[in-house]
């Protein structure tokens, strides 16, 4: 019984020693943003949530200021969009104009978990943006929220210049397809029939989802090659006279 107990009371000891070594973000430990910023994500998140608004300015010195690198600016701008929330809102906005990519595309996602409506109109107007890895993040953003108009949006995308590297079709393209094909519209059938021919075979098989959908028809049975399931929706487009 006594054994019993001693080895109790040591696994008790080395349990509270185990979680006083454990590092723990406190208001006196973390004398500034650039603390809060080094923190792991959940443990930032954390400090953020009782302490973020009292380094709000400081997060956008940081994230404005040049002499920075990259990630650090990134941190801080999505710090004081979760610090300040709907306040954070104008400067997302001056940072969604920024000369460079990196905090144009950082504001963007950043807007996105505080004011969809706000990043909805930013990512529409990024979506021209001269950047890819913006204008890809400009239809995932936009995937939240699709209308009739921003579909037309994403259809005129599809086949913009810059979206092409020479002749070779971009990742974006078939992003843009697969967000559309989601829940297509009945007037899409031909343009996604028209897809089946698209020279980016990743083009080709969201086409093929949207036709399954618009359609409700399945071909095809079991797991197929991508190139011969898109053989038979050549086929039936062909014989079927009304989808031509």
């Amino acid at each position: 019984m006594k054994k019993v107990v001693l080895v109790s009371g040591i696994l008790l000891s080395v349990s509270l020693n185990v979680l006083a070594a454990t590092p723990q973000p406190s208001s006196s430990t973390l004398t500034s943003a650039s603390d809060i910023l080094n923190l792991p994500a959940e443990n930032r998140r954390l400090v953020l949530e009782t302490q973020g608004d009292k380094y709000y300015n400081r997060f956008l010195e940081i994230a404005f200021n040049e002499e920075q690198p990259m990630s650090m600016r990134w941190r801080a701008l999505m710090a004081a969009a979760e610090a300040g929330q709907k306040k954070s809102i104008p400067d997302l906005l001056k940072a969604g104009d920024h000369k460079l990519w990196y905090m144009r595309n950082a504001a963007l996602i950043a807007l996105n978990e505080v004011s969809g409506t706000e990043a909805q109109k930013l990512a529409t107007k990024l979506l021209k943006d001269k950047a890819l890895v913006v204008r890809s993040a400009a239809v995932s953003v936009m995937d939240k929220n699709l209308t009739p108009e921003t579909r037309d949006l994403l259809w005129d995308e599809l086949n913009q210049k810059y979206n092409y590297k020479g002749t070779q079709s971009l990742w974006i393209r078939h992003q843009i397809v697969e967000v559309l094909a989601q829940k297509p519209f009945d007037h899409e059938l031909k343009i996604f029939a028209d897809l089946l021919t698209d020279k980016d075979a990743r083009v080709q098989l969201p086409a093929v989802k949207g036709l399954e959908k618009l359609t409700g028809v399945k071909l095809g049975e079991g797991k197929m090659q991508q190139s011969a399931l898109v053989g038979l929706w050549k086929d039936y487009i062909k014989k079927d006279k009304s989808l031509n």
